[in-house]
Formats: C-alpha cells, structure tokens, sequence
C-alpha cells in the first residue's frame, strides 16, 4: 500500500489558562493522577519521513517548520530531498517542539513556565521529555493555584467545590476548572438572586423570580443587568440589606476583576519575553543564513510567527489594562455608594441627636429618640459594609494598577520582537512572500503594543486615583458609621431620661456639637462623592474609548485581509476552474507537449503543492500522490490524474447541491445529470437548470428587491431586465455586493444617530468584514442600545445616590442647627437660638432642592429601565434568531465535512488500489511507464465500481457480496421489528494515523468523524434486517501506512456471539481483533429495543468509535441511533487492555444518557458568553 495522507495542517494551538495547557498537549481524557498513565506528547501525525511520501506527509499534517521544509524538499532537488531525509527534518521537528513548549508556556501558569524553560534551556530530549508528561507536575501546582483563586472571589458553592477538589486534587482539579466551577457559580448566582427577591421590591421580585424559572443565562442576566432594571422601576431607595449586598458584590467583583488584571499581565508578561527571545534568535538565524536561502525563509517565517505570539501577548496587556480599568471602575462605585451611605449615616446621627436634643427637654420625644436610635444603628450598619467594600475596591483597584505597571514590559518585548521580526524580513536571501509576512507580522505587534502602552498608562493612573477615593470614601463612611453609633446612643439616653430639666440644658449642649460634628463628616462624604462620580464616569468613558480603539483598528486589519484575500470560489464552480492564475500558469508550462523532464518536476511539483491547499478532496490526494512520485507520475498526474479528480470533486458538489436543496425539482435535475458525463456536470453546476428554474429564481429576486435597500432593489431589477442567466448570477454573488453597501449605509445611519455604545460598535463594524457589518445589524446594535439604557439608568442611578447624599448633609446640617437652637433655648440665648433656626431653614432649603433632583434622577433611572426592559426583549429575539440562523448554518457546514471526509476516505481508497495495480505491474517486470499506465486504468475503474455501487441500496451494500478484502458472513435470527428498515452497529476508528510517535508502524484509521452514510469506513459491521431478522456481519482489512492485512475470517478472530432477541429487541456480543494480529481484542455488548422509543445501549472496551444507523425505504442516508466517541489519545494497545475502564452508555431516541463532551459543549454556549472570566471559557 502507499503513503496514505492526512488532512491539511492543524491550526496554530490556542492560548488559554492553566487547565488550557492539557488541551493543548493532546489530553482528551482527564489528568490521570497515576504517573504511568503520561500524557502523550504534542501530537505530530507522523512517523519518521523515508522517502518522498513520508515527506509529503510532512507537508500536509507537520508543523509550521516541518511542512515549510517539506515543501522546500519537495519542489526543490534530489539534494534537497536527501538533506530533508537525512537531517532536516529532525531540525525541524525539532524547532516545532520548542515552539509547541513556547506556546504552552504563553498559556500556562508560574510552575509550568518554569518547567518549560528549564526543558528548552536543555537538549532536544528534555523538551520531549516536557511534553511526554514532565509538565505535569508543574501542571498540577498550577492547577492548584488557579483553583485557589477562583475560591477566593467565589460565592459559597464555588468555594465549597473547589476546596473539595483541592482535597481530592488530581482529575478533580481539572474537571472543577472544566466544569464544577461553571455549575457552582450557577449555584451562587441563584442564591444572590434569592436574597435579592428577599428583600426587594415588586418589581425586583417578580423579575428575579422570572430569572430563577429561567436558564443559567437568565440568572445571570438579572444579576448583571436585571437587578438594577427593576430596582430603578421600583422607584424605591435601597433597603439596608440589599445594601449589604451590593458591598460585598462590589469587594467580591472588585477582587474578580484585579485577579483577571493580574493573570493576563502575568501572561503577557511572559509570553511577550518568549516571543522576543525567538524571534531575536530567528533573526539573527536569518542573518546567519546567507548560503542558503530555504534556511533564511525558515528562520525569518519563525521571526514572523514569534511576532505574531508578540502581537498576541500585546493583546493580553491589553486584556489586563481592562481588567484593571473594571477594578477601577468598580472602586469609583464603591467610593460613590460609601460616600452616599456616610452622608446617610451623618444625616441619621444628625437625626438622632436632633431627637436627642428634643428629649432632654420634652419628655413626649422620648419614643421619637428611641425610633431614631433603632434607624441610626440601622444605616450604621449599612455604611460600615460600605467602608468595608470601598476600602477593599480600592485594595483591587490598587493591585491592578500595580498589575499594570508591569505590564510595560511586555510592551517593550513585543516592540523588540517585532524588530526582530523586520530585521529578519529585510534580509536579501528570502522571497518577497517571507519577508511581507515579517513585515505584517512586526506591524501587528507594534500596533498592539501602542495600544496596550497607551491603556497601561491610562489605565495605571485612572486606578490610583479610584483606589486613593476609595479609601477616602471608606473612612468617610466609617466615621460617619460611628457618629450614627453614638448617636444612637444618645438617643437611647435621652429617651431614658425626657424631659428631666436638670440635664436639659447640658445634654441638649453635648447633643448639638455632636450633631455638629456629625454633619461636617456627612458634608465631606458628600462633596467627595461628587468628585468620585465624576471619576467612576470617567473611567467608563475610558474604557469605552480605549475598546473602540482597539477593536476598529483590529477590524480595519481584518478589513485590510479580506480584501487583499481573493474571493472564496462558489462551490458551483468546477474543479478545473479553481486553480489561482500563478497556479494556472505553472500546470501550463508542465504540461507542454514539448516540456524538458526538469520543467515538468519543477513547476508540476510547484503547482502540486498549491493543489494539496486549495484542491477539492480528490485532487489534494492525486497532486499528494504526484507529489511522492517521480517524472512518470507527475507526467500521469497532468494528463489524465488530475482530470479524473476533478471529475469527482465536480460530481461531489452536485450531490451536495442536491442534499442542500429544498427544491425536488432541483434535486431530481441534480440526481439525474449525476449520470451523465463530466460536461454535463460541469455544465449543470455553472446553471443548475431544471423545469421551474426560471421562476423560482425571479420569485427568489422580486423578494430580495422587497426586503432590500436601494443598491439591492437596483441590482435586482437590471438582472430581471437582462433575463435568466442575469438572474442567476445575481442570485449566486451579485445579491451579496448590493446587500454589503445596503448594510453600511444602514450602519452608518445608527452609529449616527446612537448611543456611546451603539456608536462604538457601529464604527467597529464599519471598519470590519463583511460578516461584522451583517451581525452588527443582526445582533450587535441591539445588544449595544442596551447597553446604553444600562449605562443611563446606571449613571442616574449612581447621580441620584450623589443628589441624596447631598440632600443628606444639608440635612444633617440643619438637623445640628436644630439641635444648637434647642440648646441655645435651654440656656436661654435668644439670639444664639435664632440665628440657628435661620441656619437650620437655609440647610432644610438646600435638602428639599437636592431631595427634588434627585427624584428628578431617579424618574430618569426608571424612564430608562422601562426602555431597557422593551430593548432588551427585542435583544434576546435577535439574538435567538441569530442563534437559530446560526445552527442551520453549523448543520449545513457540519454535512459538507462530512462530504468532504466521505470524498477523502474515497480518494484515499482510489489511490490506494491504484498503486497496488502499479506495484503489481512492476513486480511483473513492467517498465515505469506501464506501470504508471496500470495504475490510471485501475483507477478509473475503481471510480467506475464507485458510482455503480453509489447506486446500490442499504441491503446490497450490507448484505451482498463483500467488497474487496473485506471478511463477511451472514446469520439468521429471530430478531424482528417490521418496519424499521435496516439498522446497522459501525465499530470504527475517527484517528487518521496513530502510533505515529511510539517507534512502531503508523497505524491507519478510518479518518472520519461519526456518519449516516451508507458507505462510511468500518472495522467492525453488524447489519440488522429488522424485516427478516437476518443478521450481516463484516470486517475490514487493517493497515499502516506501509501494508494492509486481511481481517481474520468471521468466526475466528472476528466473532458474533451471545445473539438473541424478539419482537422489536436484538442482543449481541462481537468480540473482533486487528488483522496485525498483537493487538488486544475489541469485546462490546451492545443491546437495542424498539419500542415507543428506540433504545439502545453499549457495555464493554471504550475504543472504538461506534454509531447506530438506521436506514428505512432503500435510502442510503439514515437516521443516527447512538453515538459514542473513544476515549483518550492512546491507541487500541492502551485502550483495549484489562485494566483499564469499561464504557457503559445508553440512547434513548439518539440521545445520550452521558455525553459528557455535550454536558460540556451546552455549559460553555450557555454560560461562556455571560460569564467570559471563567477559567474553562478563555478563548472559547
């Protein structure tokens, strides 16, 4: 058998928190706490290259490195191929690992850095060493401390699962960091709303109640937002609990927010040092480089991508900047409700030694001091939680600007890395593309790093100054809190002892100085929340800037790339038509009649590669296995392998135009003409013609002209005049022209006359892609305009506390000048009397006129809350619709993978029977030439076999002849369930490759994920006849990427035991082992009964894959009835043996009873986009 190749590189691996490293080393299952169960290392796909097809591989499954210097081997010559082989590639994979350690370092934690920096301070053994398991202990340091942290700003469910997985440590940790602490902040999201609804108003009880009915969403939502929507429609002042609770929901965010700040300038700071120290290697490699211009390319592309890691870091620094500016913000809040909540105090203390005065001299006040004192110590209580909170705020606000402070440095790494970046990009021995890469790579860390230098100052200093209020803010309040203390002790006093003339005099003298004093404290607290106000909208203001900033210029860059992108091509256009004009130019060039050998390898080589990106599934395998070959090869690939590809690739797209289709008659047009020849295919997928063709289409057009703007009712009615081949073009790309001008026009017209966030976000979009003008419209202006409703009704909200602790000093004024004219009539100072009863009337003046605008305030809070009440109603259908549009769309993607998988596992196959016909022509003593030819007539007769059998029904495919290599038999049973159609148990294996790093043959798999096709790969099948209750049982070869091996015969190592069933039930035993013979056995107890619901069940080894699929009326795409995918990301060595776990699960209609990786999936699309700091839902 041939080299057999994979799909296309993986992405770039991702940045995350500490638990993210496990991902990114290749963990599927948990961290085993047993040191013997060692994390594999970061996956390569690959075994060691030993000739062209090994170096193909490379090309498309390495890394960066390793598949640049594939590419370079294979288009250059046999030179340098043998340096690729000998030593190259080691090098490269070499490099490649350092940078998978780099990477996991960026997203790691302070433990796990350390190990990755002493590992690639060594040798290349010690980095593998790092990424086969040696990170672990580090790891679960890290682990340890994020957990720890979660606790500490966490709510008591959260603390109580994470102190409960520190106690148990190992899987516990990781799985708390997944998911425990996602469902344990549910837990006390629920609770804040309780005690929210406890003690709130109509308003507020009834949303919260609602909320608590709701969704996870719903919850946080009302806590979020909610909470203040309903408090403001109340049209009541905050009770003394809910007081409380807004204090220590302020210290506990305040504390949230500076852990974020410190994190991700943790981060930043040492991804950006990583990032400098190798793109300053990379370029001094580049400049070293000057004999050889494929080691100058490769090292300046590592410069680019260290500068881009650079950009990435500059980026956290931004992250932490906001971080901070939340912590501020938070602590200008804070210090504005201890400012209110002091003056309340003073103006309570004012009170209560105004009642005080009164008492001592008219007994029939006593029960008035007495009442006073009860609400003195009422409102104390509440500003001592006040002080409390904005003392804390301002500790947060003071660590993250220290947080920032050192994030300085990693601005100045990533301006270093992106030098180095330019350095290595204006070297003379690299091509243009390389050092345009540099180029952009550099300017993308230097403007990111102006972005994140500018927040840090800005920042740094917003953050001081709300830290220094809120401490101001918190004595203020404290002070206060002790005068309504003593206050209240006085009243006390005084109730005990009315009206007693002996005292009179005295104690209503103490009582007016205290009272005095007291309202000095409430008039400072109160000026100072003035200031403080300002400042918290200051901070917003800020932030605010500072995101848009960020974001448009972000956008303008994917702007930038979008238009310099060529076009993505409609599927309608045919395969041959696909190829870029350089490609186009160099296929040309090779395949002259008259082209030298030298001419054919080289540009058939060049245009191959490109091919294995671009190409439709069959192509990218043909020009894969040009690409291994020699000259009669490639000649065979451009003559007639290549045609043959396109073919297929052409005919796969009309048989997915014909499943997307809502048409019948489209899809019979489409069916049909899949009959006919490659013309007619390629004429039918530039115009799909059928019998309403025609209308339908005009009928498609006349209703975009209705719905549109003027671009699309213009475009529209030219292509109605011009007739159908207008009207189709319009309907295939022209709609989407006229559509993108329409949507900035009407974007344009929001951010003109919108709100701060509305505007923001509609600058945002406008600078952006195509797609961010189209969800601004969708979703974005609806989520903004409520935002801006929160931020008014916040402002007023915070204003009107402002306005009450004002009207709440002049109170306390007048309420101690009361208290002096009391006092001066006891003594029987006449004068001194009136002069306070004048002082008294100006200050109650003053209240009344602040009490008024502060009414005034919170009409406008709740005019605001009643918009944002309707506003949000709209946001949440928009953004329901959207979702909506957005699961067809993930639908539709996820059935064109799957054809995408089914047409490579088909190309694979071709292939590989056309290269067992080459090897047996050779091995018969054929030259090259008739071997090549073999090799092309075996495959079009493989394509040939192909389209017959796509006509063959489920029961032909299952239960006729084995295809070839493929042991079956057939059983009878008495199992039947009339009417279901054929149902059929598919063992198989989703991996591509494995064992490719463990020193022994790669072991192929099935290379696709979970299928309702027919003729989707297997190793193991059992077909289930539930008409006749025949049973069809059948296995397939197994194979590396050298040999294939006949499965063992059906009853001896491949066996179908312990069968029985009955009406609407079958049970069965298979127990099957590969045909290379050390490997265990496969052993599955699988159940299935149909009944009211079908429900089926699977008891035994946890690998492999395995999926139920039921197919009824002769359709060869059928229903799923279960799906389980392996475990782990060892092989069938691991997963087969004894000791380790069984899996046991149960379907019920097709869904899992334990499907942990949707428990997952749902938490993190429900919880991620509301709760975005959780550890699980970094770069989700």
């Amino acid at each position: 058998m041939p080299q057999q190749f994979a799909a296309p590189r993986r992405p770039r691996l991702s940045r995350g928190v500490a638990v993210a490293v496990v991902a990114l080393l290749g963990l599927a299952a948990p961290i085993p706490a047993d040191p013997a169960l060692a994390a594999q290392p970061v996956p390569d796909d690959l075994t060691v290259a030993t000739d062209r097809a090994g170096a193909v591989a490379a090309l498309v499954s390495g890394g960066d490195t390793l598949s640049d210097a594939a590419e370079y081997a294979l288009t250059g010559d046999q030179a340098d191929m043998d340096a690729f082989l000998d030593s190259g590639q080691f090098e490269a994979r070499a490099q490649d690992r350092r940078i998978a350690v780099e990477t996991v370092m960026a997203a790691a934690g302070p433990a796990t850095v350390e190990a990755g920096e002493q590992a690639l301070a060594g040798t290349d053994a010690d980095v593998e060493a790092f990424l086969d398991g040696g990170f672990r202990p580090a790891l679960m340091v890290d682990m340890r401390v994020t957990v720890s942290d979660i606790i500490a700003v966490g709510g008591p469910a959260t603390v109580d699962a994470g102190q409960a997985a520190l106690a148990a440590g190992g899987d516990a940790l990781q799985t708390f960091l997944e998911t425990g602490q996602i469902q344990a902040q549910v837990e006390d999201n629920r609770i804040a709303v309780a005690a929210l609804i406890e003690s709130g108003g109509d308003e507020v009880q009834s949303a919260g109640a609602e909320a608590l009915r709701g969704t996870a969403e719903d919850v946080a939502e009302f806590l979020d937002r909610g909470f203040a929507v309903a408090q403001a429609r109340d049209d009541e002042t905050l009770s003394i609990t809910q007081l409380l609770a807004q204090a220590d929901q302020a210290q506990q965010t305040a504390r949230r927010e500076t852990l974020q700040a410190q994190e991700a300038s943790e981060r930043a700071v040492t991804a950006a040092r990583l990032a400098r120290d190798a793109a300053e290697r990379a370029a001094d490699e580049t400049e070293a480089a000057q004999d050889s211009a494929r080691k100058a390319a490769s090292a300046a592309g590592r410069a680019a991508d260290a500068a881009l890691r650079a950009a990435s870091a500059a980026r956290d620094a931004v992250s932490a900047a906001r971080a901070a500016n939340n912590a501020a913000r938070v602590a200008s809040n804070a210090a504005a409700r201890a400012g209110a909540a002091a003056a309340a105090a003073g103006g309570a203390a004012s009170d209560a030694y105004h009642a005080a005065a009164d008492a001592a001299t008219d007994e029939n006040k006593a029960a008035a001091a007495a009442a006073a004192a009860v609400k003195a110590r009422g409102i104390a209580q509440a500003a001592e939680a006040a002080s409390a909170a904005a003392g804390a705020a301002g500790d947060a606000a003071d660590a993250a600007a220290s947080a920032i402070a050192s994030v300085r440095s990693a601005v100045t790494n990533a301006q270093r890395a992106a030098s180095a970046a330019e350095r290595a990009g204006a070297q003379a021995n690299i091509s243009e593309t390389e050092a345009a890469k540099a180029r952009a790579a550099a300017a993308r860390a230097r403007r990111l790093a102006t972005v994140a230098d500018a927040a840090a100052d800005k920042t740094e200093t917003l953050a001081r100054r709300a830290a220094a209020a809120a401490r101001q803010a918190r004595d203020y309040a404290a002070d206060a809190a002790q005068h309504a203390r003593n206050a209240a002790d006085a009243a006390d006093e005084a109730a005990e002892h009315a009206g007693e003339a002996d005292r009179a005099a005295t104690e209503s003298e103490k009582h007016a100085q205290a009272a005095a004093v007291a309202a000095d404290t409430a008039t400072q607290a109160a000026a100072q929340a003035v200031e403080v106000e300002q400042l918290a909208r200051q901070a917003e203001a800020d932030e605010l800037q500072s995101q848009t900033s960020e974001a448009v210029a972000e956008a303008a860059e994917q702007r930038e790339k979008e238009l310099a992108t060529p076009a993505e091509l409609p599927e309608d256009v045919p395969e041959l038509e696909r190829v870029d004009a350089g490609t186009a130019q160099l296929l040309a060039a090779a395949s002259a009649p008259d082209a030298a050998d030298a001419d054919v390898l080289d540009k058939g080589r060049r245009a191959a590669v490109e091919l294995t990106r671009t190409g439709g599934q069959w192509t990218r395998v043909a020009a894969q296995n040009a690409l291994a070959g020699g000259i009669e090869d490639m000649r065979s690939f451009l003559a007639e392998g290549r045609e043959v590809a396109a073919e297929q690739d052409d005919r796969e797209r009309v048989r997915i135009l014909a499943d997307e289709t809502d048409k019948p008659a489209q899809r019979a047009a489409a069916e049909a003409v899949l009959s006919g020849s490659h013309a007619e295919v390629t004429a039918f997928l530039k115009y799909p013609d059928y019998d309403t063709k025609a209308l339908d289409d005009r009928v498609a057009v006349a209703d975009l002209i209705s719905a549109g703007g003027p671009a699309t009712k213009s475009a529209g009615k030219a292509a109605l005049r011009a007739g159908p081949q207008a009207v189709h073009e319009f309907l295939r790309a022209g709609q989407y022209a006229a559509a993108e001008q329409d949507k900035r026009i009407v974007v344009a017209d929001l951010v003109e006359n919108g709100g701060p966030e509305v505007e923001s976000a509609g600058k945002i979009a406008l600078s952006g892609t195509r797609e961010s003008v189209v969800h601004f419209i969708d979703v974005v202006q609806y989520r903004a305009a409520v935002r801006d409703l929160d931020t008014q009704i916040h402002a007023a909200t915070i204003h009107q506390y402002v306005l009450e602790a004002q009207s709440a000093a002049s109170t306390a004024q007048a309420d101690a000048s009361y208290a002096e004219q009391v006092a001066a009539t006891a003594r029987q100072a006449s004068d001194d009397a009136d002069a306070a009863a004048a002082a008294a009337r100006q200050s109650a003046d003053a209240a009344a006129v602040y009490a008024s605008q502060a009414k005034q305030s919170a009409a406008a809070a709740k005019s605001a809350a009643n918009s944002a009440a309707n506003s949000a109603a709209v946001a949440r259908n928009a953004a329901n619709s959207a979702r909506a549009a957005a699961a067809r769309a993930q639908s539709s993607a996820n059935r064109a993978t799957a054809s995408a998988v089914r047409a490579r596992d088909s190309a694979n196959r071709a292939q590989g029977y056309a290269a067992q016909a080459k090897q047996s022509a050779l091995d018969a003593g054929e030259s090259v030439e008739v071997a090549v030819q073999a090799a092309q007539d075996a495959l079009k007769q493989w394509v040939l076999l192909k389209e017959q059998d796509e006509l063959l029904t489920p029961e032909q495919i299952f239960f006729g002849p084995p295809p070839d290599g493929e042991a079956r038999q057939t059983f009878p049973s008495d199992a039947r369930a009339p009417g279901n159609g054929i149902i059929i148990f598919r063992l198989f294996i989703s991996d591509k490759y494995f064992y490719c790093d463990v020193g022994v043959p790669c072991g192929k798999g099935d290379g696709r994920t979970f299928s309702n096709e027919a003729g989707a790969g297997y190793r193991v099948n059992l077909a289930w006849n539930t008409e006749t209750g025949e049973l069809s049982f059948s296995a397939s070869p197994s194979c590396t990427i050298y040999f294939c091996v006949d499965p063992h015969p059906i009853g001896e190592g491949n066996d179908l035991t312990g069968v029985h069933g009955g009406n609407g039930s079958l049970e069965f035993d298979i127990s099957s082992q590969s045909g290379v013979g050390f490997l265990p056995y496969i052993n599955q107890h699988i159940k299935i009964n149909i009944g009211s619901d079908t429900v089926v069940s699977i008891k035994g080894d946890p690998y492999p894959d395995f999926e139920v699929v039921q197919f009824k009326g002769g359709a060869t795409t059928g229903t799923d009835l279960a799906r389980a995918r392996h475990y782990g990301p060892l092989g069938p060595a691991w997963q087969l043996n004894d000791f380790t776990d069984d899996r046991e699960e149960e379907w019920r209609n097709g869904f899992s009873n334990h499907d942990s990786t949707l428990e997952l999936y749902r938490l993190r699309q429900e919880y991620c986009p509301i709760m975005p700091q959780l550890a699980s839902c970094r770069n989700y």
